[in-house]
């Protein structure tokens, strides 16, 4: 017959044997375009996913115009959107596999014109698309040229939204809570890590196409990970 002993009485391994240990697993992204060990929520939103991505070779932020992470993974299945969202209190979604591209950048600006570097025949050409308002003529154009030499595209790029709304009558965007900027920078850092990036590569919005301004701004520095600058006052 089994002999039954209280817990109290019974032998068990020495402490030293058994206190608990914190074991380091690597961050990655896997064969399906996913990061994994790094507390990421999946909610994969495939109207989202629009054909294989090329790289990634640049990450740009966005602001979703939202309250809430709901709302926004509900507009996101209408097809356009971004791989990753990040919620007001840190929590982010992967919503894209890495290896495909979503439709989040829209026609592009001339990087050079912007930048002050094109050459004469360039600087002709685009002043007179910019005049027609010709803005998918002026993206095909930059398109043809590899990047760095023009701002990131859909094809070649990764989106990240951050849940924050837009104040029409001061024209301001929500800063990012804390939980949000922790979350950014940590996202940007297992991106660059895993995709050989740099800070070079992390693009506002409203910097690279026809977008409200500040969109991207205060989300990200490029120093430390953290925000510092924000959109102009205006009065």
């Amino acid at each position: 017959m089994p002999r039954f002993v209280h817990v109290g009485q019974s032998l068990t391994s020495k402490v030293t044997n058994t206190t608990r240990k914190t074991v380091s697993v690597p961050v990655y992204v896997d064969e399906q375009g996913y990061v994994q060990n790094a507390g990421f929520v999946f909610k994969p939103i495939r109207a989202l996913e629009h054909g294989a991505l090329q790289g990634p070779r640049a990450i740009v932020l966005h602001r979703t115009v939202s309250s809430t992470a709901r709302s926004s993974l509900n507009a996101f299945a209408r097809g356009i959107g971004t791989h990753f969202l990040v919620d007001k209190d840190g929590t982010i979604y992967q919503t894209a596999s890495l290896i495909q591209k979503t439709y989040h950048v829209g026609p592009i600006r001339s990087r050079c014109f912007d930048e002050g570097s094109c050459d004469a025949a360039e600087q002709s050409a685009v002043e007179l698309l910019a005049r027609r308002q010709a803005y998918r003529e002026m993206h095909n154009r930059e398109k043809a040229k590899p990047y760095p030499d023009r701002f990131p595209m859909n094809e070649d790029s990764v989106g990240i939204e951050v849940v924050a709304m837009y104040t029409e009558a001061t024209r301001q965007w929500d800063p990012p809570t804390p939980g949000q900027s922790e979350a950014i920078a940590l996202l940007a850092r297992i991106l660059k890590t895993q995709y050989s990036l740099t800070d070079a590569d992390i693009y506002e919005h409203d910097r690279i196409s026809r977008k409200t301004a500040g969109e991207g701004a205060g989300l990200y520095d490029r120093t430390d990970g953290v925000p510092v600058r924000f959109p102009p006052p205006v009065f």
